[in-house]
């Protein structure tokens, strides 16, 4: 086998740049072989990654800060309502969580801006995400059917307003309208637009509703609260607004609501 001439690279290493002595063959920084030439695309496609990453380090903290103090606020909630059987805690993290939410939308106004435009929809993906809301509203109430069923124990909150005299109004703006407005302002708005810059859209769609399905730290609710993050998630991606996400939400906890009060 012929030897093969080794000659001496440039003084700049093409795959991590740093600095090489005249007439290096190889690279003391990142090990690079001047005789090897395929392992430049890998190292060019690792650094342009992690120059991609860096480039989007403020999207990143901004989704680790939102969702971190979210489920910080649930998990202190859910302590909370175990020692005190009132509506106050419910009221006063919903204030606290919309404050948050708004701080953080108000950073990123810029993208969700356009998403609080109408729906771009045509005929037919009006009639697709109708569609997809009356599928979502039976899969729903057949999986919390089979749980209970299964005697598998269901937070209820109703009886907490009930029992302290909170008017009906009330329990619906708190339970229905409140969190369907900054969930979906938080995940679908913040979460997945600074996703979307970092990772793609369809990346940003799984991990949002993964996300959401973390954020209520309840072990039986994770597949459940994950299809809802995927569909609302859907819904925004399909008609580039929040209103088709909220709309759904809202009149999914009202359901839910409503059949504790008048079904139960």
């Amino acid at each position: 086998m012929p030897d093969v001439e080794a000659k001496p690279i440039d003084q700049l290493c093409p795959a991590c740049q740093g600095a090489l002595r005249e007439g290096a063959l190889f690279c003391s920084n990142c090990g690079y072989n001047g005789t090897a030439s395929p392992a430049i695309p890998y190292r060019k496609e690792l650094q342009s990654s992690t120059t991609r990453f860096a480039s989007h380090w403020g999207e990143i903290k901004q989704v680790s800060w939102l969702f971190g103090l979210l489920l910080f606020g649930s998990f202190v909630l859910g302590m909370t309502a175990r020692a005190i059987a009132s509506p106050w805690p419910e009221a006063i993290a919903s204030g606290i969580d919309a404050a948050i939410i708004l701080t953080f939308a108000s950073l990123r106004y810029r993208d969700i801006l356009p998403l609080l435009g109408l729906p771009r929809l045509s005929a037919r993906g009006a009639l697709e995400l109708l569609g997809l809301a009356l599928s979502f509203i039976a899969i729903m109430g057949a999986y919390f059917t089979l749980i209970q069923r299964a005697g598998v124990p269901v937070d209820h909150i109703a009886p907490a307003f009930k029992q302290f005299g909170w008017p009906v109004w009330s329990m619906f703006l708190l339970v229905s309208a409140m969190p369907a407005i900054f969930e979906e302002l938080a995940f679908r708005g913040v979460i997945q637009s600074a996703l979307e810059r970092v990772l793609g859209e369809r990346e940003a769609w799984l991990i949002q509703a993964a996300l959401f399905s973390v954020l209520h730290l309840l072990p039986m609710m994770f597949l459940s609260h994950f299809v809802m993050g995927l569909c609302f998630g859907y819904m925004r991606r399909r008609s580039k607004s929040l209103y088709p996400g909220i709309i759904l939400h809202a009149g999914w906890n009202a359901l839910v609501l409503y059949q504790e009060l008048y079904w139960s």
